[in-house]
Parts: C-alpha cells; sequence; structure tokens
C-alpha cells in the first residue's frame, strides 16, 4: 500500500511544484491527491497544469480537485461566467497572468478544456475529506453545498467540531501546514513568497518546495464504541 499525500495550492508556481515533486519521489504505488489552485497569480499556470497531467498520466491514483481559480476558468467554458466575475477573476485573481501564460505556448485555456472539466470538487477515504477550502461545520459531508467547498473560511477555519473526517484543505494561506484535530490547512502561500507545501497523511511527514526539512510527526486516529473520533499527535 502506497502513500496518501496531499499538495497544496500552487498557483502557477513551476519551479516550486517540480521541486516539491523531486523531494517526495512519488512511486506507482502512491496517491498524490492536488487540493486545486494550480492557476493564477505565478506566471507558469499553463506550465503546471501540463506537469499536473503528466503527473496524473505516470501516477495514475492522483486526484485533481477543483480551486475557486479553476472554478472560474470552468464558468467561462460553460457560458455562465458573468461580466462582473469575468472582471474579479482577471484584475484581482491573477487571470491576466494565467491568459498570457497560455498565449506565450500560442495556446487558448481550451487546450486544457478536458482537464479543467473533469475536476472533482471533494474526495475522501476512510479517515480523511480533501477538498479545496473546507466545509461548513453542521451539514454532513454528502451534503455540502460546493459554493463551501470552493470558497469557505469562517466558520469552518475556527470550528472545534468534529467533523467525522479529518478535513484536508488549502485554499486559505497560513505561515505553515496546519495541523489540528479536525482539519489540515496546506496553503502555505505559494502564490506569493511562501512555500508550496505537501504532507503524508498517516506519518505527518511534511515537505516544502525550498527544501527545508521539517519536523516529522506521528498520527494517530481512533474510534470509541460511541462513534467518537480522537486524535493523537506524537513528535518524532
Amino acid at each position: 500500500m502506497g502513500r496518501l499525500i496531499a499538495i497544496g495550492d500552487i498557483h502557477g508556481r513551476l519551479s516550486k511544484l517540480e521541486d516539491l515533486i523531486e523531494q517526495i519521489g512519488p512511486n506507482e504505488d502512491d496517491r498524490l491527491v492536488f487540493l486545486g489552485d494550480y492557476i493564477d497569480s505565478g506566471a507558469q499556470s499553463y506550465e503546471v497544469v501540463e506537469h499536473v497531467i503528466r503527473l496524473k498520466k505516470e501516477f495514475p491514483n492522483t486526484i485533481t480537485l477543483r480551486g475557486n481559480h479553476e472554478d472560474f476558468v470552468i464558468s467561462l467554458f460553460m457560458g455562465n461566467l458573468n461580466p462582473r466575475d469575468r472582471e474579479i477573476w482577471l484584475t484581482m485573481n491573477g487571470g491576466r497572468v494565467t491568459l498570457a501564460s497560455y498565449r506565450k505556448k500560442g495556446y487558448h485555456l481550451n487546450v486544457h478544456q478536458e482537464f479543467y472539466m473533469s475536476l472533482e470538487h471533494s474526495f475522501e477515504t476512510e479517515e480523511f475529506f480533501f477538498c479545496h477550502a473546507g466545509i461548513r461545520p453542521g451539514v454532513p459531508l454528502n451534503a455540502q453545498r460546493k459554493i463551501d467547498l470552493l470558497e469557505i473560511d469562517e466558520p469552518f477555519l475556527s470550528s472545534d467540531r468534529d467533523f467525522g473526517k479529518i478535513v484536508v484543505h488549502g485554499h486559505t494561506i497560513t505561515d505553515g501546514v496546519v495541523i489540528k484535530p479536525n482539519r489540515i490547512g496546506l496553503d502555505t502561500g505559494a502564490a506569493h513568497h511562501g512555500p508550496l507545501s505537501a504532507i503524508e497523511l498517516l506519518s505527518l511527514k511534511i515537505w516544502e518546495s525550498r527544501g527545508k526539512k521539517i519536523e516529522t510527526r506521528a498520527l494517530s486516529i481512533s474510534l470509541d464504541a460511541d462513534n467518537n473520533w480522537s486524535i493523537a499527535i506524537k513528535k518524532k
């Protein structure tokens, strides 16, 4: 059985992605779970998507989730991106930089339309629920609204509720990987000056794209007779 590895928001930073994957050294038994936001902000969105597509072919267990930035592109393909949201994407969310990265290669976004349209909102295992931004507390995991999976911050981030599974997400930038009993946050600011981060979920081994050595921890999850989840984090 291979490793289960989640990867945070990339945002067009190809060198960080290449360095991170080299550090991880995935094999065909591993499952990589990308949490979305492959594009915008960085100058190499086209190249990042190409690289992720190659990784999916090389490692067939790879899961690619949708981020709110890809949702703009998908809405554009579907013809339901209104003028206001289009302007927000282009001027505030880095869309112009993404379009420029495609034009530099002689392509338009539709060269990757199949990839964008294939992106799912969530993925789950027995212990973990993966999505881009988070979930709405109090709503069952199988009844979450798509908009919350893509964009929520509060009340999710400050909630100490048991969600039934540990939620693994990106979207909200933090100074480092966030590990809490009910969630793990992986957006460490790769869009700007921060690193691109990944975590192996069972061992809690963390990688950063800058190659900085991060403390490794062990994660133990248990379920008691009353179906209450508990988590223990032990430093190694």
